[in-house]
């Protein structure tokens, strides 16, 4: 006797009324494809939501143990592979060389080359002050900030051309495999609908702060509000989302691990846009917070490890200090440049203004400190107007032992 079977679809329909009318369900309020997008609170996605709990709070212990200069260089190093990394995702080139002077232009006032703007919204996430960037609450605010994002890096005929999104027809494939995925949301009233829900879910305190930053990444990428650059600025959002709710390392470090784990980021996309999935977010936000779990075990790795050896370093300046009677100064220059070297993997050659700035000494006072540090062989100059310095080979073989 054969045995009763249903259609794929209604027995979708019937998982689907279960799963979104539980008990352990969060709704989102937000419709795709017909479906309104929700995640269900498994086991599974508790326990990895507890793990980035933990792991923050090790990763917040040793961020709070660093000195203020090697706290900045860390995250000018991972501000610049977080823009790397969420170029590469996309096959869009981008140089640490362009980096550096995208860092160097974003510190500014009106400095500008390619990348510096998409920067400035990085270093928005780490500032303490005023300057530090908000959640956007208007239409008008995701657009700003797609324009930062994308700023010099789009070809004419992929600018929006709507009212601020795009007005045309999109579809999204999977490039693995060249299959199309979904259409994006058309026309630009209905993608104006869906960002005002999307808007709604990014302050709905209902939700869980890492559930709710995954549904909206994933439910930006899948309205697709733009021609070009929606993957770059949907991570962007994420990372700003994380930033309210967890320390800034770890909010700019997702892309760099999404970068490594490229064809499961775009499965999970696949998976979640199934149309028999329903808008089911479960697992892609399982994926998702995943991602945040190994950023954080990442940095919980290199603090770890550059501590170490920022304090044999310090160690080893100490009895250097104390054998060559260098003066309080001159020990604090070479201090800030063994952060410098230890903590940002660019090791961009420092001016004089940003060691003045950051060490609160005059102009005379640091030429002539920085002077008798290039006599002796522990600084080597580089370039001129500005001129800028780094630690010698000599000093790396003094204090860390390079």
């Amino acid at each position: 006797m054969r045995a009763n079977t249903i259609p794929p679809a209604q027995a979708a329909q019937q998982e689907h009324d279960k799963r979104v009318n539980g008990w352990s369900t969060y709704r989102s309020g937000l419709v795709l494809d017909g479906y309104e997008m929700f995640a269900v609170l498994t086991a599974q996605l508790g326990r990895d939501m507890d793990k980035v709990r933990e792991l923050e709070t090790q990763v917040e212990t040793l961020w709070d143990s660093l000195p203020p200069i090697a706290c900045h260089a860390y995250l000018t190093d991972l501000i610049g592979t977080e823009v790397q990394s969420t170029n590469t995702i996309e096959g869009v080139h981008t140089t640490r060389k362009e980096i550096s002077e995208a860092l160097q232009a974003a510190r500014i006032n009106g400095g500008h080359t390619r990348l510096s703007e998409f920067v400035r919204l990085f270093l928005g996430l780490s500032d303490p002050g005023p300057e530090r960037l908000e959640l956007p609450s208007s239409l008008g605010d995701i657009r700003r900030i797609y324009d930062q994002v994308m700023d010099g890096e789009l070809a004419d005929s992929d600018t929006p051309d709507g009212q601020l999104f795009r007005k045309g027809t999109i579809a999204v494939w999977n490039e693995s495999t060249g299959r199309k995925l979904h259409d994006g949301a058309w026309p630009e009233a209905a993608i104006q609908v869906q960002l005002t829900q999307w808007l709604a879910l990014v302050r709905d305190r209902d939700v869980p702060p890492l559930i709710r930053a995954a549904m909206c990444h994933y439910a930006f990428e899948h309205i697709h509000p733009f021609y070009d650059g929606n993957g770059r600025t949907g991570r962007f959002l994420f990372a700003l989302q994380l930033s309210k709710h967890l320390s800034t390392p770890t909010a700019i470090s997702v892309s760099t691990i999404i970068a490594d784990h490229k064809t499961q980021y775009y499965k999970a996309f696949d998976d979640a846009q199934h149309p028999l999935n329903c808008s089911d977010a479960t697992m892609f936000c399982q994926r998702m917070i995943r991602f945040v779990s190994e950023a954080q075990e990442t940095i919980i790795a290199q603090l770890t490890e550059k501590q170490a050896m920022l304090e044999s370093a310090q160690t080893a300046l100490t009895a250097y200090s104390q054998q060559e009677k260098t003066s309080n100064l001159q020990t604090g220059i070479l201090f800030f440049l063994i952060q410098e070297e230890l903590f940002d993997g660019m090791r961009v050659p420092v001016t004089r203004r940003l060691l003045r700035e950051a060490l609160h000494i005059g102009e005379r006072k640091t030429v002539n400190a920085l002077d008798a540090l290039v006599d002796a062989g522990l600084l080597q100059t580089h370039g001129a107007k500005p001129i800028r310095y780094s630690l010698s080979d000599m000093a790396r073989n003094q204090f860390l032992n390079t």
